[in-house]
């Protein structure tokens, strides 16, 4: 019995980014194997397991759990679990490790090649671009692995960076890794996989991102990385939630510091102000950890031998802008969204409201409006309430 079939029906029944089974994990002797064969009277005893939970637990069963494990081998997925060699290490000091990994391409060996994520907005400026490939493109040189989203922006830069210098590149994506989302990125996504990284995700089937998946990705992001460096930064953004992620997981927060006085960077003072350090290039993290852990990694973070503007590969530049555009800038928005944000107006409302306004329901409204969140067009207010911004 493939003991890796008992993490994916809990996952199942607890959800992505659920700390459950992992706690279920350490509570009994056996495992989830024991907690599996406690069957139903166990679980509808236990005071932690509401009642939906139990329903779910009963429902999806051991043989679907099977089912689903071999399906996504047999695409070619790699399915790691907690109790699997290869499952990387750092996430299993993070609160709520996730049960099931689905991974495409090579997972680096992170004790070899320790982690550095690179984060931040989605509608870059041109000197925010630079900077992310920049940086990407140094601390992969440096034998750093690369980690970022994949998103466009940033990400995209931050991860095209990296595999120009033939690193190793790892995304981790907010949906299903047969999942088209970000379109724009999936010739990215390709050539992460030709050059030896790879794409990871929590998701078995989800192929557009949902309620909480981009938050429950994140914390994956910097769970898996020793530190993050942040670019563009807005007061109000999702790179913010990233810094949060860090701090509650002891990871180092780098920051970009950009122009002064420049609104995108907002954020990015005020994380400075807080005590994140400034970074202009992936040489100054690299020259952290060498002062930090000099002795203890004997050399595990290597300077690179290769400046920047050399290593770029200039003859698919042109091709590579279109990787970086984001989604708001560069393709319209989508009916459903724009129905959203026509029906916000230049008032705050809450979900109820937006619910009569536009006739959608509710899951489809707060996955919408995390996605809009992020991107910048969006903000929640008290109340559980949204604005546009």
């Amino acid at each position: 019995m493939d003991h890796r079939a008992y993490w994916v029906w809990l996952q199942h029944a607890f959800g992505a980014g659920s700390r459950r089974p992992w706690e279920i994990s350490k509570w009994f002797e056996g495992g989830v194997r024991e907690f599996y064969k406690g069957g139903a009277r166990l679980w509808n005893s236990l005071s932690y397991i509401t009642e939906g939970q139990a329903v779910a637990l009963f429902d999806f069963t051991l043989a679907q759990a099977r089912a689903q494990l071999e399906h996504a081998e047999k695409i070619g997925w790699t399915v790691l679990t907690p109790e699997c060699e290869k499952y990387p290490e750092p996430l299993r000091h993070i609160s709520d490790p996730p049960a099931v990994l689905y991974v495409k391409g090579s997972l680096p060996d992170l004790d070899r090649y320790p982690a550095i994520a690179i984060a931040g907005a989605r509608k870059a400026t041109a000197e925010s671009i630079d900077a992310a490939r920049k940086i990407g493109y140094q601390l992969a040189c440096g034998s750093v692995t690369v980690v970022g989203g994949g998103a466009a922006g940033i990400d995209a830069a931050a991860l095209d960076g990296a595999i120009q210098s033939y690193g190793r590149v790892v995304s981790i994506l907010p949906v299903d890794l047969s999942s088209s989302y970000v379109s724009q990125n999936a010739r990215l996504r390709r050539e992460i996989l030709e050059k030896g990284g790879a794409l990871l995700s929590e998701y078995f089937s989800q192929s557009r991102p949902g309620y909480s998946t981009f938050q429950e990705r994140n914390r994956l992001i910097t769970g898996m990385s020793r530190g993050v460096v942040l670019i563009q930064a807005a007061e109000k953004s999702g790179t913010m939630i990233y810094a949060r992620h860090a701090l509650e997981q002891n990871r180092d927060v780098f920051v970009y510091p950009g122009p002064e006085d420049s609104p995108e960077y907002s954020g990015s003072r005020a994380l400075l102000l807080d005590g994140a350090k400034a970074v202009t290039c992936g040489e100054e993290v690299l020259e952290e950890y060498d002062r930090r852990y000099a002795m203890e990694t004997s050399g595990l973070f290597s300077r690179p031998d290769t400046d920047f503007e050399g290593g770029l590969d200039r003859e698919t530049e042109r091709e590579r802008e279109l990787v970086f555009c984001d989604p708001g800038d560069g393709e319209e928005l989508g009916p459903e969204a724009e129905k959203v944000l026509t029906a916000l107006g230049g008032e705050t409302l809450t979900i109820s409201q937006l619910e009569e306004r536009t006739g959608m329901g509710a899951g489809a409204l707060l996955s919408l409006l995390t996605e809009l969140e992020l991107e910048g067009r969006v903000e929640s207010a008290s109340g559980k309430r949204y604005r546009r911004v």
